[in-house]
């Protein structure tokens, strides 16, 4: 189900802690292994960041198709029950940028300010940008960054009326911005996708100015269990 969070950024702040690898016990190994060297085969690093590419191509092609109104999974709702006003429907761009594949507009609980610089994670075709933007002003700037050339080919078409508004081509895990970059970070629906959170983190604290922000519109599971067929980011991106 849909949940929002927003917290102020703290520096250096450890998300990881050293792992334990626990061998099987002796008893569970087959009788002719006992007593005899065991080796335990590790997964390995490369195979790790093949599959991490592999779900980014496909989330890329499923969002590029969306993009290209080829349909999507997600379910239509009324943009109001995602946080978005009638007066913010009524901005120019909006229409179109919103393609009803989010699940809350993340802008409102950024409380952002005049002249602030904004990053939106995984921007798709710029509806929260345009939102940002108003309230940033024209001394602001706000950032999109995407992975898909057609969502950002849109984004850009949905934008190009407001000079605060700047698109980046690249993933999350691997932001193209400077250290320090950033007074907030937004995301809607997207960080679920990402094969490495972990990095994203990472990189959401790097962007962010000392004091910054972070408000992040996401789905999560209440509980520890999740069916198995939606444990991957193609399920999640259908």
């Amino acid at each position: 189900m849909p949940a929002s969070a927003s917290e102020p950024a703290q520096p250096h702040l450890p998300l990881s802690a050293p792992v334990a690898h626990h061998r099987k016990p002796a008893a569970s190994l087959p009788p002719s292994l006992s007593g005899a060297p065991t080796t335990i085969a590790m997964p390995d690093a490369d195979d790790d960041a093949d599959a991490a590419s592999r779900q980014r191509q496909h989330v890329s092609s499923s969002y590029s198709a969306v993009a290209s109104k080829e349909g999507s999974c997600c379910v239509s709702v009324s943009p109001s029950l995602v946080g978005y006003s009638a007066s913010d429907l009524s901005l120019s761009g909006v229409a179109s940028a919103n393609l009803g594949v989010g699940c809350g507009t993340p802008v409102r609980l950024a409380s952002l300010k005049s002249e602030e610089s904004v990053l939106d994670l995984g921007c798709g075709a710029g509806v929260d940008c345009i939102l940002a933007a108003q309230e940033v002003g024209d001394a602001g700037a706000v950032v999109g960054v995407d992975m898909t050339q057609d969502m950002l080919a849109k984004a850009r078409e949905n934008s190009k009326h407001l000079p605060n508004v700047k698109y980046r081509l690249g993933e999350i895990e691997h932001l193209p911005a400077t250290d320090g970059e950033f007074d907030a970070v937004i995301s809607n629906c997207v960080i679920n996708l990402s094969p490495e959170k972990d990095k994203v983190c990472r990189e959401m604290f790097r962007v962010l100015k000392p004091g910054g922000r972070i408000a992040i519109s996401d789905v999560v599971s209440k509980t520890d269990f999740m069916p198995e067929h939606l444990r991957t980011a193609e399920a999640l991106a259908c």
